[in-house]
């Protein structure tokens, strides 16, 4: 696909089908990551947690659930698999080497064929559970950051003709 197609492609999935992702989908994911830009070639002050563990994804909605109030929360939208960055820094330089990861993820994705979501909140909740942070495998002195929830899209969307933000401000300073 071409690199601009994958971009007007790419839009959040807010429903997904039970169908698994395929082994060989998720590690082309996994090398998309890898070929993010990371801040002072830092790379091992990341971690990804790939889970397709139905009790794990479960217990994930259910730190939506318990910290929302909404017993109907569901921000993996019932995605099959959930990737989930960590940064063993603090502070912007983390958070910004993590959404390089998810960006590259997301676009390929995209390019697989396979619905995807950006997901933040939940995983700040997920922080705050040391049981769930262990059974995803996420190592000590490292903080989850940033997800990609990906699979089948229960119906596919239509490419955006023009982006949806029409209102940032672009000058050129000659």
């Amino acid at each position: 696909m071409e690199f601009l197609k994958v971009l007007q492609e790419r839009v959040s999935t807010r429903a997904f089908l039970e169908q698994p992702v395929p082994e060989a989908a998720v590690k082309e994911l996994l090398q998309a990551a890898l070929y993010a830009p990371v801040g002072m070639h830092r790379y091992e002050t990341l971690h990804l947690s790939v889970i397709t563990n139905k009790e794990i994804l479960e217990r994930v909605r259910q730190c939506a659930v318990k910290a929302s109030g909404d017993k109907a929360a569901d921000p993996l939208h019932g995605a099959p698999l959930l990737i989930v960055v960590s940064s063993s820094l603090e502070g912007d330089i983390g958070a910004l080497n993590v959404s390089c990861l998810v960006e590259n993820m997301l676009l390929a994705a995209t390019d697989l064929g396979l619905g995807n979501l950006y997901v933040r909140g939940v995983i700040s909740d997920v922080a705050k559970d040391e049981a769930l942070m262990r059974d995803m495998k996420i190592p000590a002195g490292f903080t989850p950051v940033a997800s990609v929830a990906a699979g089948y899209a229960a119906s596919p969307a239509a490419p955006r003709e023009v982006p949806a933000n029409d209102v940032t401000k672009i000058d050129f300073v000659n």
